[in-house]
């Protein structure tokens, strides 16, 4: 029977030393193996391979038994694997004295290339601290840098302040995962990743060379915290510690023994610091080669880079088909984002409290705009109209919020894209003008809030969510943009809580010398941080509060309301929707809507506008003699009609349009000539039209074709027919001012590209004297000079384009500019502006933009102009 159990055991304990050899090696193979084929886990493995024991059987038994019946069968000496274990038993310190250095960093690079082996790519993170190497101990590891998405390791940590900098990040982490994740209802980050999926935390590694090379007080007191308690956070912690330098106050020698691995030099050689361990000899794995080392690093890095984007389904957060429009915003709009943690949503809330505005900032490519979709999508999937209504404003060059103009969003009132600065402003002023009206309604039923409201009354009265993508354009320059937009944002975030009005604005980042002012900021109780830099990360949140710097993957964002006091954060994944499914969730809202008309203002500004969409110029009826005559220019910056010059028969009724943009100046000529001639019945009005086009250009023949097709009569002039021309006008001119009457045709003398006609040109030297008392003849220049004077009250209209004010002032002196008291100005020079109208807004101007400015009122208009039609 002894026998028989001594056979047993051997054979029992032979097949399980097998066994774990040859799981080691098919989990770890040797590095001298061929690694050029070789791809990453797709699942974690759990153990880290760092060495072998040479285990002899007499050092487990004692001395082995004499008898033949109870002879040893196997090898006196067996070879088992030694490894870390995760998640708990994986941290591991290395001591020794500074002759045995070298062997201990090739350990720590072992280790480094082992982790990365058996983790999952994307699921490890390093932190490298190497105050004596500079960098060089982790070499072999730091191509994982170049891997700026997946962020598995920024560089090799050298000075006391930045050691200390990043101790304290991983400590923020622990705290973190302790308190938001795990708290009591998970034991460890594992059983946590576990029911978390997709937004399963990584493991975290701090790597330490030479300690304690550097380590201030307070770096060591941090490390002790993470070596107590952050195996349980999935922080671990593989160091080399040179027994010759003293510990630093803050850590002591118990702290470094709950490291659960801890490999010691004893006599020139390296033992397992444990009682039984300490006598087996060790053979510690040496790194593998330069390039072998390499070639995993960046495989590793490649495939982290295509699987570190988490994406968690908008299925998650989305009602289902019976709970559409299910909800109500009497006392509050709350509407879920993403998930925090394994098993909660993280909710927006508006409407309670000081919490009635929200703030977003994240850095391109951090997952803002995602954000808004999803804020704005599910918003709509759960409220009704009647509930909710948005008024999106985006300033970027891009079309984010266009798919709600196209599909007509039925809660959308308002959407603006590539919107411009002024647009912008008539926005807010329209806010402005609903929370006067809801100010009035309130005063008269006695009521204080929107649940009082709809208690006392039928209308639903919807709650205005403005949302405003990138709104630190408001403030680009010092300027009166600027101004108002911050009086009217103060002015609707500190009223706009009772009235039902909330504000979310994004920004890439909120530092720069022209943004928000401070105070109104203090107003907007809800931040939303995603991945931004340290300086916006205390802006957007507190001065104290730079958690958003340690969100590392797309998507994952910090919110608070607590006016961003570390308090508040909330970590959190936002959802993400795909185009196509945001697409067919807003098809289905339409459906729903069972086609209700609702008005929609639909604000492109990256797009052309032409006359025909006009639908004053539709409507316009002509008539013989009308009071006054508009000439449409373009699209009007602001939720108004189009944008118009209007003719009377009054002193200075005269258009100047001054731009080197000579496609542009042809088709405001262009629309001017449509306009005019629709407003007049046949024989009303006269068109004189000085067209100097080059015939090469590509709009050559816009003008031409249009003349061509007016119904008023139309005099075509060339180069060599103005001296005539202007001969004949004059003696008209003369004509009306003896009848002193204006009962005659209204006349319009069109000159395009004014620079290009000699003929108009003042002659300077010329002082109006004659020789020998005769009169000379008017000059075509003086002809001009005069019916800008004198014509526009007797029904005779000046209009003039020309590219520069040098040429301008070549035909018309100071006097005979203030004749015009119309101007269109595009992009110009500040001085030439100046000169112009008195101010350097022109200078300010983009490409197909201009502004009409009156000198009779002093205002100025910016629009859009039309282009031609295709």
């Amino acid at each position: 029977r002894l026998s028989d159990r001594w056979g047993n055991t051997l054979s029992t304990f032979s097949t399980e030393s097998e066994n774990q050899s040859n799981t080691n090696a098919l989990n770890h193979p040797s590095w001298k193996s061929d690694w050029s084929e070789w791809k990453p886990n797709a699942v974690s493995c759990n153990t880290i391979s760092l060495g072998t024991f040479d285990v002899p059987f007499s050092d487990i038994a004692g001395e082995l038994p004499s008898s033949k019946e109870l002879q040893l069968t196997l090898e006196p000496i067996v070879t088992l694997p030694l490894c870390a274990s995760l998640p708990n038993n994986t941290s591991m310190l290395i001591s020794s004295s500074g002759k045995q250095r070298q062997k201990c960093i090739s350990m720590l690079q072992n280790a480094m290339m082992r982790v990365l082996t058996a983790i999952t790519p994307g699921k490890v993170k390093f932190t490298l601290i190497d105050p004596v190497g500079l960098g060089q101990t982790f070499a072999n590891v730091l191509h994982l840098a170049d891997y700026e998405e997946s962020q598995l390791l920024d560089r090799a940590w050298t000075e006391p302040k930045h050691i200390e900098t990043q101790l304290a990040r991983l400590t923020e982490h622990m705290e973190t995962v302790i308190q938001k994740y795990l708290r009591n209802d998970f034991e460890s980050i594992d059983a946590y990743n576990e029911q978390a999926g997709e937004i399963a935390e990584p493991y975290r590694f701090l790597v330490i060379a030479d300690l304690p090379t550097n380590f201030s007080e307070n770096a060591a007191k941090r490390l002790a915290s993470i070596i107590t308690s952050g195996a349980r956070c999935g922080v671990h912690v593989i160091i080399h510690r040179d027994n010759s330098l003293p510990l630093p106050a803050g850590i002591d020698e118990d702290t470094l023994h709950r490291i659960p691995l801890r490999i010691t030099e004893k006599d020139g050689s390296f033992c397992i610091d444990e009682d039984e361990l300490r006598t087996l000899p060790l053979n510690l794995e040496q790194p593998p080669s330069e390039d072998v080392a390499t070639s995993i690093v960046k495989t590793v890095g490649e495939s982290a880079d295509n699987t570190h984007r988490v994406e968690v389904p908008f299925s998650v957060i989305a009602p289902k088909q019976n709970e559409i429009w299910s909800q109500t915003t009497t006392d509050k709009v709350s509407i879920p984002l993403g998930r925090s943690g394994a098993t909660k949503l993280q909710q927006l809330t508006l409407g309670r409290g000081t919490a009635q505005h929200a703030l977003i900032a994240g850095k391109t490519g951090s997952g803002k705009s995602t954000l808004l979709h999803v804020l704005i999508t599910n918003l709509a999937l759960w409220h009704s109209p009647d509930e909710v209504e948005f008024y999106l404003v985006d300033f970027k060059k891009g079309v984010e919020f266009k798919t709600y103009a196209t599909h007509k969003l039925p809660h959308a009132r308002i959407v603006a894209v590539e919107s411009d600065r002024e647009f912008g402003i008539s926005v807010l002023q329209k806010i402005d003008e609903e929370l006067k009206h809801r100010g009035e309604l309130f005063r008269d039923m006695g009521v204080q809030d929107i649940a009082g409201f709809r208690e006392k009354s039928s209308d639903p009265m919807p709650r205005v969510l403005l949302i405003i993508d990138e709104f630190q354009e408001f403030f680009v320059d010092d300027d009166r943009v600027a101004q108002e937009a911050n009086l009217l944002l103060d002015r609707l975030v500190r009223q706009g809580r009772a009235f039902g009005i909330h504000a979310i604005m994004g920004s890439q980042t909120l530092d720069g010398a022209y943004t928000l002012s401070r105070s109104t900021m203090g107003q907007m109780a809800v931040r939303v941080a995603l991945q931004c830099s340290e300086q916006d990360s205390y802006i957007i949140l507190n001065e104290d509060n730079a958690a958003a710097r340690l969100l590392s993957r797309p998507g994952e964002a910090i919110y608070n309301d607590a006016a961003g006091n570390v308090e508040g954060n909330s970590p959190f994944q936002i959802v993400w929707l795909n185009d196509k499914e945001r697409e067919v969730i807003l098809e289905e809202l339409i459906e729903r809507d069972n086609g209700t008309e609702r008005e929609m203002v639909v604000y492109e500004g990256n797009q052309p506008v032409f006359l025909a969409d006009n639908s004053a110029f539709k409507n316009t009826t002509a008539q013989e003699k009308p009071l006054t005559a508009s000439a449409w220019l373009g699209g009007a910056m602001a939720i108004t009609e189009d944008t118009s010059a209007t003719f009377r028969h009054s002193s200075g009724s005269n258009l100047l349009i001054v731009g080197q943009q000579d496609e542009t100046t042809t088709n405001l000529i262009n629309s001017t000539l449509l306009s005019l001639d629709k407003q007049f019945a046949q024989g009303g009005a006269t068109f004189v039209v000085l067209d100097g086009t080059p015939k090469d250009a590509s709009h050559a023949n816009i003008i031409s074709t249009t003349t061509s097709m007016m119904n008023n009569s139309v005099q075509a002039v060339g180069v060599r027919g103005v001296e005539a021309t202007m001969a004949s006008l004059n003696e008209e001119l003369q004509k009306r001012l003896q009848e002193e009457s204006s009962t005659s045709p209204s006349i319009f003398l069109v000159v395009n590209a004014l620079h290009r006609f000699r003929d108009l040109r003042r002659d300077e030297d010329d002082y109006g004297f004659g020789m020998g008392g005769e009169e000379k003849p008017k000059t075509s220049a003086q002809v001009l000079a005069e019916l800008l004077k004198e014509g526009p009250p007797l029904g005779i209209h000046v209009i003039v384009a020309t590219d520069t004010l040098a040429n301008l002032n070549r035909t018309f002196d100071r006097q005979s500019l203030r004749e015009f008291d119309m101007r269109v100005l595009l992009q110009m020079g500040a001085n030439d502006s100046t000169n112009l109208i008195d101010m350097p807004d022109a200078s300010r101007l983009g490409m197909h933009r201009a502004l009409l400015y009156s000198e009779e009122t002093g205002t100025i208009e910016p629009f859009r102009p039309y282009a031609a039609e295709a």
